[in-house]
C-alpha cells in the first residue's frame, strides 16, 4: 500500500470510528485485534484508541543575526489540520502503541499462523 493509500484508509477509519455508535463493533468490523499475543511475554489488551488532532496555525524560522525565531501566523485559508491515530495496548509488564499499518501486519500474520495451524491439524 502506498503512503497516500495508507493515509486515505487511516482518514476513513478515523471518520468512521468517530461517528460509530458501537465503537467495539466498529473495531471488530475493521479487524482491529482486541488482544495481541506475544511469544514469551504476557499478551497485550487493547485499552484505548487515540485520535490526536493538530492544527498548524503558524510557521517559524531562524532570524538573521538573532537567537529569536521569526514567526509568521498563517491566514485562515492556509491553516492545516491533521489527525494521528494510535492503538494503545497494555499488559501486566508494559504499554505499547501501534499505528493502523502495524496492526494490519499483525492481523495478516495471525491469519497466516491460524491457517498453518489448521492445515497441521487436518
Amino acid at each position: 500500500m502506498t503512503p497516500e493509500e495508507h493515509a486515505a484508509v487511516e482518514s476513513a477509519f478515523i471518520s468512521g470510528f468517530r461517528h460509530a455508535h458501537d465503537k467495539l463493533g466498529f473495531l471488530r468490523l475493521a479487524r482491529i485485534p482486541l488482544e495481541l499475543h506475544r511469544a514469551h511475554k504476557p499478551g497485550l489488551k487493547l485499552m484505548q484508541v487515540v485520535i490526536e488532532d493538530t492544527y498548524e496555525v503558524g510557521r517559524a524560522s531562524p532570524g538573521f543575526a538573532s537567537r529569536e525565531l521569526v514567526y509568521h501566523p498563517l491566514p485562515g485559508k492556509l491553516v492545516t489540520a491533521a489527525a494521528r491515530l494510535r492503538f494503545r495496548y497494555v499488559s501486566a509488564e508494559d504499554m505499547c502503541e501501534f499505528d493502523l499499518s502495524a496492526l494490519e501486519h499483525h492481523a495478516d500474520r495471525d491469519a497466516q499462523d491460524s491457517a498453518a495451524a489448521h492445515e497441521r491439524s487436518t
